[in-house]
């Protein structure tokens, strides 16, 4: 029994495989904001609310991208579900996660030292698009998800590329969606700027997006190498791969833009 989604040499299947260890982290995941939820009320003297919808969608988005079929097909049969299983851990899951975060919660983790400076929004920025870039390097992805690592090298290495999707993401989101640590200078229209410098005009998915593309030959050994998957060449799965990359990007950066904009325009009148 595999405990997380890896490569394998063998032929895909649509015969459903259980990966426990997907299971305890989504778990220990909703136990974790429930706990840090109540620690925020309690520091208010508060009752502590329900788990919000947001988390609840952010715990299933996680789940689907993380278990079988998604995680599977991504981590070792198809580049494009491998682009997928990144926009739902790096981008849509973390915004669900913190957006459904409490206030009295947020100030609580907000008055670390440590969480005030990853989340200011330059160096958030920087973190977010570092992570990109580096978990989509051919020579990281190979080398840690390659099925020819062995079993469970395979499935730390597909782990930590998760699990770095998942930490660059929340550095992303937190300046946007959580109101501490408080930053009065990031007023709606940086905000705005950042989500377009972060996502949609971002020169690092830009430049994975023209190679995926454009490129000749697919960028990564191991969809290039993985047992054929019937309908999809390597060359077609890149390039929807890059496709998948960059309007979704786009479409999350407008979705975030237009929400910032009405509600600074309701503010202000």
């Amino acid at each position: 029994m595999q405990f997380w989604c890896s490569a394998r040499d063998t032929a895909w299947t649509w015969t459903w495989t259980a990966y426990p260890g997907v299971w305890l982290f989504i778990i220990l995941l909703a136990v974790g904001i429930a706990r840090w939820n109540r620690a925020g009320a309690r520091r208010t003297g508060t009752v502590a609310p329900p788990m919000h919808p947001l988390t609840v969608l952010g715990l299933v988005l996680l789940w689907l991208a993380l278990d079988w079929p998604i995680g599977a097909l991504g981590a070792g049969y198809l580049a494009s579900v491998h682009m997928v299983q990144f926009l739902l851990i790096g981008l849509l899951a973390p915004a669900a996660l913190l957006a459904g975060i409490s206030p009295d919660a947020a100030r609580l983790a907000g008055g670390s030292r440590i969480l005030e400076r990853l989340t200011r929004p330059i160096p958030a920025l920087i973190a977010f698009n570092s992570l990109v870039l580096l978990t989509h390097l051919p020579p990281v992805v190979d080398g840690l998800m390659s099925s020819t690592l062995g079993p469970v090298r395979a499935q730390l290495g597909s782990m930590v590329i998760d699990l770095l999707w998942l930490t660059g993401g929340v550095l992303f989101w937190w300046p946007i969606l959580l109101p501490a640590p408080e930053r009065p200078r990031f007023v709606p229209p940086l905000r705005m700027l950042y989500l377009v410098a972060g996502l949609m005009f971002s020169p690092v998915m830009f430049g994975l997006v023209g190679f995926m593309v454009n490129a000749e030959r697919p960028l990564y050994g191991i969809y290039e190498l993985a047992p054929p998957f019937p309908g999809f060449s390597s060359r077609d799965d890149h390039q929807l791969a890059g496709v998948l990359m960059s309007m979704t990007g786009a479409a999350v950066a407008f979705v975030g833009l237009s929400v910032i904009f009405f509600r600074w325009s309701r503010t202000d009148g």
